[in-house]
Order: structure tokens, then C-alpha cells, then sequence
């Protein structure tokens, strides 16, 4: 570099860092659909939002049900074991560690090899600036004015130079320097349009002013009576005409009036004179370019975008009714406002109004941001909202009170308050949400990562000093968190689809259930009915039967003068009983059973002189299993016909009747020594002797009649039936 006649050059060096801007509330500050720690979850109940939405001991009950708590996993109990770290890394990871490591999860690594490549293709596109002078000293004076006719003493000073200085010394100041051109720098008589000539760039100039060359004017910009603190981000890049340059000691003067440190609410705003290049024209115009881009254009386009975002979760939240929501739309849009200030946006507004605006949106911003994350915690602490709440309060009215010359008093302050309030917000949502719920852990930690990505390119791209650090960052890390959030909800909306379906197909299985159940129900109640109606039939059938028919039979055994007809009345009679009997429905205990067959057994076969073996065990005869009244007749008349049977066709002169019973049946046999059924007879065993009644008896009862016999050997009958 050369030096120029009558400056001092200095060596380049980085200015000495600036406090980054306070009480920018991180993106991940506004939050999604809880973790209802009620996404949400979960998750994070529910959260994976909602929230990490689960259940929390607060002061007060919540207004509401965990908004945002879509689904997320309750809270473990105090005593539960804690997941180690590996197990929390394969919870975030969604799998084993190995499948945390594999290429598809590689984006974060990507991401940062693209920014590093593009760091790279930008230092090399800067080339070199061996031809370039770079001015870093001035003479600075106060320049006159109506209060002060004299101008004030002249004083060497290093740049970059920030209006520090005291309101009372306000004044516009004027800049001299002096130099040579580059020894590569065009001339007069070689330039040849534009692209030839040699330039004046000014990387920040904040304020009006008024820039002279060797006592030309060459450019003006706002006006020195009445500066405004527009315009300030952009770099200042003025063609100087080779017709009024020198070969050597050239004066350059800058006449410079703006709002001093104290007078605003940001350093953005205040007086600043950066170094002064002075190079080929071609070269400083890619430098404005650039810077133009990333302070301006880049701050802007994000601050649209949030802007949109934030009405786009505003909506989210009157559809939703999740407070949670409702709060990051909210900061979202105060933050896009705030960057529209910060750029210079032009409002019909005096300076003090212009900052006192920019420094009172600062807390409703944070507020905004650190409600969101309470609510998408599922936290809901009365009076630390209230208290954080007061704050949007507290410093409009202090601001009122300092203005205008001791508003960056309040708002340096409350800046750092503000940004300590959030970043604790947001580092207690990510301790709850690394433990309840990894879904909106990962949510808020890609978009705290993307903040951080995108402060290091920022950063990266800049080569000196950079203008509103982190704004941009910040803007990408809330786009990055809305989009995380929609994609939570959506993941939530769809296993509560899921859910619902599950639950739509359970119920029409429980409704064909209780459908089916019904008619069964109806179908039994109607056989009950017909069973009812058919047993009152059964009843007066029985009485009738009973009272007119049985009441003439006994008169005829009585009165009648022949023995024959009173025997066949007598047993009419009995049938007529029996089926009176079967009639009525009224269940027989086996033992009163048994006991009239063999009474009534006995009788008829001691009168046909056959001897009667009858074998009954002893647990039978006392046995509490009862016996239907349909049974009862069925096997009384068949009993009755196989001892009919033995008296008429047999031949025999010795039966044995025996009887057992397991546990769902009841078995009868009867056995002779008569002849036998006769040879014509043989496989037509159900003809003749009552055998097909027996066998039609004993279906009737879902049992079975089996009949053995030949001739000369005798014959058995088998009766099985089910108790």
C-alpha cells in the first residue's frame, strides 16, 4: 500500500469488536405444538409439542389444556431412573447410535461443508488489493454553525471514528484527508470510461453528508441540518472524475452530521465514518455489491419472510386455539418490523419517535418469544408472566422519560435483560425437552443449529466489520422453527388421523358386536316368549286334561262292574298322569325317578313272572341331578315299552335293569333271556315290538337307543341320554 501525502496509513487490522445486538429474542424462542411437556409431542404429550406437553405443578391452573400438547408422553415420575446419555443420543437419533451415524443423517455435515466452500470461492473472488489505498486517519474539526460561527480546532483521529461524544457537542463534523493515488490507479489521460476510473468507497457512512475532492463537490446525500438515521447500513461508492484528481497529495473532505451514540436506540444508527478506500472503480463496486446484498437486501428479504411466517402462525393459532402459536406469530411479526426499523425503513416520524419506536418493540419481542416457549413447555407460571409481561411496559416509559437524548442509557440496559431472559427460556424448554420430549428437542435444536450456521456464514462473508450481527441469523432460525413446527404438527395431525380411524374401525367392530348381540338377544327373548306362551298352553292343557278327562277315567275305575274296563281305565289313567305330568315342566330329581320306575318295574314283571335283577349305585339314588319333565316321560315310556316287550315277545323268565351316570349323562339298559328277536327280522331290528318308537323317543331327547339282540341270546336295549 501506499501512503498518502499528508495521511497516515496504518496497517489493516480488524476494528475492535462491537457488542452483538441485545434483545434480538433467538428464533427458537417462539415455539411449536408443544411438547405438551400437554407436541406437543408430545410429543412432546405429548413431544413426538404440543408441547412437551405434560403434566407440571404450577401456581394456577392452565387456562387451557396444554395447547400445543397434540400427544405427548407423561412426565416420569421423580424417582425414575434418568437415560444415560447414550440412550437419550439413540432417543434423538430415533434409533441406535449406529443408525444415528449413518450417511442419510448427514445434512448437518453437508450444510457445513457448503458454507465452507462458499467462504472459500468468496476469498478468492475479493483478489488482491495491492493496488487499493486504504485511509485509516483523518483530521476531524467541527464545522460552524449558527450557535458556533467559528469552527472547531482541528484533531488527528484514527478510523473507523463512532459519534460517542455528548448530545451538547452535536454538531456536523467534517473529515479531511489526504492522498496519493495507487501507483496502478488510472489516469486522466489512460481511463477510458467507467470501468477505468478510479473510486471512492466509504464501507459505512451514517448519516447526511457531503463529500468534496480537492475543493469539487461530488456528492451530497440527505440533508446536514436535518439528519436522519436512513440509509446507514448502505456502503458509499462515489466515481472520481480522473479531471479533478492529482498525481499526489489530493485533499478529500467529508462533511458529516448524524445522531450521536446516546441520541438512538441501536450503534447502527449513530454517527460512523468507516475506513476510506480508494482503489479501481470495478473492484469497489463488487465490494458494494456484496455488502449491499448481506446488509440490506438479504436483512430484508428474511425480515418478509418472518413477517409472512408470523401471520401464517397467527392464523395457525385461531384455527389450533394453541396460545403457544399465537405468541411466536406475534414475536414473529414484531421481529420483521424491528428489521425494517433497524434497516432504515422511512416513516413520517421525527428521530426521537423513529428510536423511541425501535427501542419500545424490543420488549414485546422477547415477551412474545419467551411466553411461547413457556406455553409450549406446558409451564404456566402466573406471576412470572405477569412480571415479564410488566416489562413491555416498564421500558416505553422509560424511553418516554430518557428521550431523546439518553435513549441508548435505557435500551443498552434492557437489551441484555431481554436477551438473558430469553436465552434462559429457551435453555430451560431444551433441558425439559431433551428429557420428555426428543421430537421438539430436535425441532428447536435444528433451528437454534441453523441460527448458529447462519451466524458463522454471516460472520465468514464479511472480512471487516459486520452491521446488525445476528439479525439475519436469528430471522433464518424462526423460518427454520415455523417450518419445524408445521412439519410437528402435521406428524401430530397425522397419528391423530391414524388415532381416529383406529377408533372408527374399533367402533364399528363394537357396534356389529352389540348388533349382533341384540339379535341374539332378540331371537332368544322371542324363543323365550314362544316357550312361555307355549308352557301356559302346556298348563291348561294339562289342567283340562287333568280336571275333566281324569276326573271321568277315575268315575269309570270306580263304578264300572267289569274288572277289564276298570284295569284299562286304571291305566289310562296313569298315562294320562305321566303325560299330565310331562306337561306341567316341573324337573324330577333321578332319585324319585328311579325310584317309580322300579316300583312300577317291579310290579308288572312279578305279575308276568319274570324274575328282576335291578342294579343301581348307591351315589345315584342320592344324587341332586334332576332330570327334565320331558325326559322323565320319554324315558318312562320307553321303559315302559321294553318291559311291555319282555312280557309279550320274549320268552324270558329273568330282566336286569341297570343304571349309571357320568357327568353330562345318564345311561339305562335293559337285558333278557328270552329268544331273542326272530331271523326275519334281522337288520329290521326298528320294525315291530315299539323298537322305532323307543329309537324316535330317544332322538327327541338329543340321545340314543341302541338294540342288540339274536336269537336264542336275548336282547339288550342301550338308552343314553344328556342331563
Amino acid at each position: 500500500m501506499r501512503h498518502g501525502a499528508g495521511a497516515t496509513i496504518v496497517a489493516a487490522r480488524r476494528p475492535p469488536g462491537r457488542s452483538g445486538r441485545i434483545g434480538r429474542p433467538p428464533a427458537t424462542s417462539a415455539t411449536s405444538s408443544g411438547f405438551h411437556i400437554s407436541v406437543t409431542p408430545p410429543p412432546v404429550p405429548a413431544a413426538d409439542v404440543p408441547t412437551i406437553h405434560a403434566s407440571q405443578a404450577t401456581d394456577t391452573p392452565p387456562e387451557s389444556a396444554a395447547p400445543g400438547a397434540l400427544h405427548e408422553p407423561a412426565m416420569p415420575d421423580a424417582g425414575a431412573v434418568r437415560p444415560s446419555l447414550r440412550q437419550r443420543i439413540e432417543r434423538l437419533s430415533g434409533g441406535s447410535l449406529l443408525a444415528a451415524l449413518h450417511p442419510a443423517r448427514w445434512g448437518l455435515l453437508v450444510l457445513a461443508l457448503i458454507v465452507g466452500g462458499l467462504w472459500l470461492v468468496e476469498l478468492g473472488s475479493r483478489g488482491s488489493q495491492d493496488d487499493m489505498t486504504v485511509i485509516r486517519s483523518a483530521t476531524l474539526m467541527a464545522m460552524p454553525t449558527p450557535e458556533r460561527p467559528q469552527a472547531g480546532a482541528p484533531r488527528l483521529i484514527t478510523l473507523p471514528h463512532a459519534w460517542d461524544h455528548s448530545p451538547r457537542l452535536s454538531a456536523p463534523l467534517g473529515y479531511r484527508v489526504r492522498f496519493d493515488l495507487p501507483a496502478r490507479a488510472p489516469s486522466a489521460a489512460g481511463s477510458a470510461g467507467l470501468a477505468g476510473m478510479a473510486g471512492l468507497y466509504i464501507e459505512r457512512l451514517c448519516g447526511a453528508h457531503e463529500i468534496r475532492l480537492n475543493g469539487w463537490r461530488l456528492a451530497v446525500r440527505g440533508r446536514l441540518d436535518a439528519p436522519r438515521p436512513n440509509e446507514c447500513l448502505d456502503p458509499v461508492l462515489v466515481a472520481l472524475p480522473p479531471a479533478m484528481l492529482r498525481p499526489a497529495d489530493n485533499q478529500l473532505d467529508i462533511i458529516l452530521a448524524a445522531q450521536v451514540r446516546s441520541q438512538v436506540a441501536v450503534s447502527e444508527h449513530a454517527g460512523y465514518l468507516s475506513p476510506v478506500r480508494i482503489g479501481p472503480m470495478h473492484q469497489l463496486e463488487g465490494m458494494q455489491r456484496r455488502l449491499q446484498t448481506l446488509h440490506t437486501g438479504i436483512t430484508q428479504a428474511l425480515a418478509m419472510l418472518v413477517g409472512a411466517v408470523g401471520t401464517a402462525a397467527l392464523l395457525l393459532a385461531a384455527l389450533s386455539r394453541l396460545p403457544y402459536l399465537g405468541y411466536f406469530g406475534a414475536a414473529c411479526l414484531g421481529w420483521a418490523m424491528l428489521c425494517a426499523l433497524l434497516t432504515g425503513a422511512h416513516l413520517p416520524l421525527s428521530v426521537p419517535a423513529y428510536e423511541w419506536l425501535t427501542g419500545a418493540l424490543m420488549p414485546p419481542i422477547a415477551v412474545a418469544a419467551i411466553l411461547s416457549l413457556m406455553r409450549y413447555s406446558g409451564i404456566q407460571v402466573r406471576w412470572i408472566e405477569l412480571s415479564v409481561a410488566l416489562q413491555s411496559i416498564v421500558v416505553p416509559l422509560s424511553l418516554l422519560i430518557a428521550a431523546p437524548d439518553r435513549i441508548s442509557t435505557i435500551t443498552q440496559p434492557w437489551m441484555v435483560i431481554l436477551s438473558l431472559e430469553v436465552l434462559v427460556a429457551l435453555g430451560v424448554f431444551l433441558h425439559r425437552a431433551w428429557a420428555r420430549s426428543p421430537a421438539d428437542f430436535r425441532v428447536v435444536g435444528i433451528a437454534l443449529g441453523m441460527t448458529l450456521v447462519g451466524a458463522a456464514f454471516e460472520r465468514m462473508m464479511v472480512a471487516d466489520e459486520i452491521l446488525l450481527p445476528g439479525v439475519r441469523a436469528i430471522s433464518i432460525g424462526a423460518v427454520v422453527m415455523f417450518a419445524g413446527m408445521v412439519l410437528r404438527m402435521l406428524q401430530q395431525m397425522q397419528a391423530a388421523v391414524g388415532a381416529a380411524e383406529a377408533g372408527r374401525l374399533a367402533a364399528e367392530r363394537r357396534v356389529e358386536e352389540i348388533t349382533s348381540d341384540m339379535e341374539r338377544n332378540y331371537s332368544h327373548m322371542a324363543e323365550m316368549r314362544v316357550e312361555q306362551v307355549t308352557a301356559k298352553e302346556r298348563k291348561r292343557i294339562a289342567a283340562d286334561l287333568h280336571d275333566d278327562l281324569g276326573a271321568k277315567l277315575l268315575t269309570i275305575v270306580h263304578t264300572s262292574e267289569s274288572e277289564r274296563i276298570a284295569t284299562l281305565a286304571r291305566e289310562a289313567l296313569e298315562e294320562m298322569r305321566l303325560s299330565v305330568r310331562g306337561l306341567t315342566g316341573r324337573a324330577v330329581q333321578l332319585g324319585d325317578a328311579i325310584g317309580d320306575w322300579r316300583s312300577e318295574v317291579m310290579m308288572r314283571l312279578s305279575q308276568g313272572g319274570v324274575e328282576l335283577n335291578w342294579n343301581t349305585p348307591d351315589d345315584l339314588l342320592m344324587s341332586e341331578r334332576a332330570m327334565s319333565a320331558r325326559a322323565y316321560v320319554q324315558t318312562t315310556r320307553i321303559l315302559r315299552e321294553a318291559v311291555s316287550n319282555v312280557l309279550k315277545h320274549s320268552g324270558a323268565t329273568h330282566c336286569e335293569i341297570s343304571m349309571r351316570m357320568d357327568i353330562n349323562d345318564f345311561e339305562l339298559t335293559i337285558s333278557d333271556n328270552g329268544k331273542g328277536i326272530p331271523m326275519e327280522l334281522d337288520g329290521k331290528l326298528d320294525r315291530g315290538h315299539g323298537m322305532s318308537t323307543m329309537k324316535g323317543r330317544a332322538k327327541q331327547l338329543q340321545g340314543q337307543c341302541l338294540v342288540e339282540s339274536g336269537p336264542g341270546y336275548g336282547t339288550t336295549i342301550r338308552l343314553t341320554l344328556p342331563l
